[in-house]
């Protein structure tokens, strides 16, 4: 029931924010101003020019009059169409970049909780569903409200009722052919198209997999479920297709019906000589236009329903509180990260359960543990990407909830254990979180620390095109990228996700190294299942189900903590 109080809330605030070519959509308003009045004066003066003169050489100057003004009409229409569809494209384009913006401040959990490739479709297909009911109405509403009441007023001034009511009769036709196709198109269409976004999701899922897929052999399977899925797709596009018919149908049908109630009134008054040639002949002119004007100011209804659909569609994104609104205004200032008796799940699993504890500033923290005992879930809520559910963790004494969360993130580096990359040269990669380039002399130099510059040089140097997600590289060499990333911040504290996960011995040894020596006087928080790389730490927090079993140095948890002994156990097995 609060559907659409909400809808045009979010839609309205969609275009305002976006911030419209207001001047453009301006000068496109004068032109369609422009061009109604030039159609009622080529309607005048054309039927003056045909029934008037006897002689046509008396004729000659008002055709060509009538000519200019047609040429006028036809030039002004076409520069106003060219910079509507500039417009459009302008609109079309702010509106995705104002969804996008906020896609990208939403909470991670957020995020989550759908499917990213439905929700691109959205961010593609459904921001470009809005701009013509704006277009329309800020450009076309008034020109062709102005034409309709000045139309029916000179209709009115030949004194036959009968022709101001054949020409009046037309809007209701009209009206009621706009609103069942605009019905049909929000209802129907609405409903088509969530269907076909969903089943592309998942038919991108499946590509998205193939790796997965011919590891295990089931090509055959996940083929014979891909055809399933395109075969709904195609019933979808198909239900899609007959509705446009059915509107397109209706349209014609708006075109037919009106011509009769224009044409054969006054060709009746006509033949009983009732009006005179001059007034047949503009009465047309004019209600053929009135027609024309009348079915496009009832297009905007039809546009209106496919911008309450769109929008329908993204008000679940559009009404989301973001990072932006719900964070606090307090500066962060470095200091000890504390948990005080954070708890935290995953639905119905906890990850995390009422634990405290302290990371120090300026020391290296590890936290270990068994998969899924809540070492990576602390780095989620330390970095701010989910809210502890209860409890509260501190910053410099601070609550980091009541921090700005821009100014916040500033002080992290934050390295997780996929090491993503974007699409883009190494060069980019690396500079990716840099305020400033740093010198190929230096990134080579960073490279070589790591042991990755040899590798880099035989691709193709900096300038070797990474692909999309860093496909083109190797999961160790990605890794080894993000690391050399981490080493160029200049952040304050240093959040590690199993940073070394994809490296062999040697590397893993090369590497920590390289880390060890970045980070020296910074605070370094790691994640790890080699202990190997974190025996050196300050503290070492051991995880078990969703609590702190045990902390100290690794010389103290090997003497005081069983699980820590098992964990370090299986790893030298391993």
């Amino acid at each position: 029931m609060n559907a659409k109080p909400n809808v045009w809330k979010n839609y309205f605030q969609m275009i305002f924010r976006s911030s419209p070519p207001w001047l453009l959509m301006a000068v496109c308003f004068l032109l369609s101003l422009a061009n109604a009045q030039l159609a009622l004066i080529f309607a005048n003066k054309m039927a003056s020019a045909l029934t008037d003169y006897a002689v046509l050489s008396d004729a000659i100057g008002p055709l060509f009059f009538v000519f200019c003004i047609g040429i006028a009409t036809v030039l002004i229409k076409v520069a106003g169409a060219h910079l509507q569809a500039i417009v459009t494209a302008k609109v079309d384009r702010n509106v995705q970049r104002y969804a996008v913006s906020k896609v990208f401040y939403l909470k991670t959990a957020d995020v989550e909780s759908g499917d990213p490739r439905e929700l691109i479709t959205r961010l593609t297909e459904d921001t470009c569903k809005n701009s013509p009911f704006l277009v329309d109405l800020m450009i076309n509403e008034i020109p062709r409200l102005y034409y309709i009441v000045v139309a029916t007023v000179q209709v009115a001034q030949v004194g036959r009722p009968v022709l101001t009511i054949t020409l009046l009769l037309t809007i209701p036709v009209i009206i009621f052919g706009s609103f069942i196709a605009g019905r049909i198109t929000f209802k129907v269409r609405n409903r088509i198209q969530a269907k076909i976004a969903a089943l592309t999701a998942r038919l991108a899922e499946k590509i998205d997999n193939a790796e997965t897929i011919k590891a295990y052999g089931t090509e055959e399977s996940e083929i014979a479920s891909g055809d399933e899925v395109i075969m709904e797709l195609d019933k979808a596009k198909k239900r899609g297709a007959v509705i446009d018919q059915v509107t397109a149908f209706i349209k014609n049908m708006m075109w037919f019906l009106p011509l009769l109630l224009i044409i054969i009134p006054p060709a009746t008054l006509l033949f009983n000589k009732q009006i005179t040639q001059a007034e047949f002949y503009a009465y047309i002119l004019i209600a053929t236009t009135f027609r024309t004007y009348t079915a496009q100011h009832l297009d905007l209804w039809v546009f209106l329903k496919d911008a309450q659909g769109a929008t329908l569609r993204l008000s679940s994104l559009l009404s989301l509180d973001n990072e932006k609104t719900a964070s606090g205004t307090a500066e962060a200032v470095s200091g000890d990260i504390e948990f005080q008796d954070v708890a935290f799940s995953y639905g119905d699993g906890l990850a995390l359960d009422h634990v405290s504890f302290t990371l120090e500033k300026g020391r290296k923290t590890a936290l270990v543990g068994l998969s899924g005992s809540g070492k990576s879930t602390a780095l989620n809520l330390i970095e701010k990407f989910y809210s502890p559910q209860s409890g509260r963790i501190l910053l410099g004494g601070t609550d980091i909830s009541q921090t700005d969360y821009k100014g916040y993130r500033s002080l992290f580096t934050y390295l997780p254990q996929n090491a993503p990359g974007f699409d883009g040269t190494v060069r980019d990669m690396l500079n990716y979180t840099s305020k400033e380039p740093h010198s190929d002399e230096e990134l080579m130099e960073m490279l070589r620390k790591v042991d990755l510059l040899d590798d880099i040089m035989a691709l193709g140097g900096l300038d070797y095109e990474i692909g999309p997600g860093g496909e083109k590289l190797s999961g160790g060499q990605r890794q080894k990228l993000g690391v050399v990333r981490l080493i160029l911040s200049d952040t304050e504290y240093v959040l590690l996700d199993e940073a070394t996960s994809a490296l062999d011995v040697e590397a893993t040894a090369r590497v920590q190294k390289a880390i060890d020596e970045a980070c020296k006087g910074r605070t370094q928080i790691a994640v790890a299942h080699d202990l190997s790389t974190v025996r050196n730490a300050d503290k070492i927090l051991v995880f078990d189900k969703g609590c702190v079993a045990a902390q100290g140095t690794h010389a103290e948890l090997m003497e005081a903590s069983p699980l820590y002994r098992e964990l370090v156990k299986e790893v030298s097995v391993s």
